[in-house]
């Protein structure tokens, strides 16, 4: 399990744009590179290697349709504001958790596998990271923004498991027994 969360964090490559569709394999295998070249840069503190991989990775996901989804039916009872309170803490708890696995790379290797385009506004990128005892698949999901031709992340699948499912059913769940204010403020 701890492998899958070290792998998400390295896959977790963001760029400060959306990705046009012909280059989400290269752009993505840039990124990669560039977090991995960061994590094994003896010379950077770990604070700064946390720095500059998030500045390597803001942009292609797309953090309100991953709260969006993350939160259900409830988002649809939800104010303005507080979407925008909601989107803002998911954001800063996503990046939190990268921060905390970067702290675990041990050298794994990451290969890029395989692009699919299972519909024509969705894509899947296959890739495997590779430790010295266990392999993990990780897929990003990206989507096609209405009208034009950016793509972003909305989710990202470790070993057939959805982060983004994952959240929704703990979402669910705490909401079951507890306020939104509450929500957001264990976020």
């Amino acid at each position: 399990m701890l492998n899958k969360i070290i792998l998400f964090c390295l896959l977790s490559v963001i760029y400060s744009h959306a990705i046009e569709e012909q280059r989400i394999q290269t752009v993505m295998d840039s990124k990669v590179k560039k977090v991995l070249d960061v994590l094994k840069d003896k010379k950077l503190s770990q604070k700064q290697k946390e720095q500059k991989s998030i500045r390597v990775m803001d942009g292609i996901f797309d953090y309100h349709t991953m709260a969006q989804i993350s939160l259900g039916k409830k988002w649809k009872t939800l104010s303005s504001k507080e979407k925008k309170q909601f989107t803002h803490a998911f954001e800063k708890k996503i990046k939190h958790s990268y921060v905390d696995k970067l702290r675990l790379y041990n050298n794994q290797k990451v290969i890029i596998k395989a692009l699919k385009k299972p519909k024509s506004n969705r894509i899947t990128l296959e890739n495997q990271i590779i430790g010295k005892s266990d392999t993990y698949k990780v897929i990003y999901q990206f989507y096609k923004k209405k009208k034009k031709n950016d793509w972003y992340i909305y989710d990202v699948r470790l070993s057939g498991v959805s982060i983004v499912q994952t959240y929704r059913k703990q979402f669910s769940d705490f909401l079951k027994t507890k306020s939104f204010s509450q929500l957001l403020k264990s976020l």
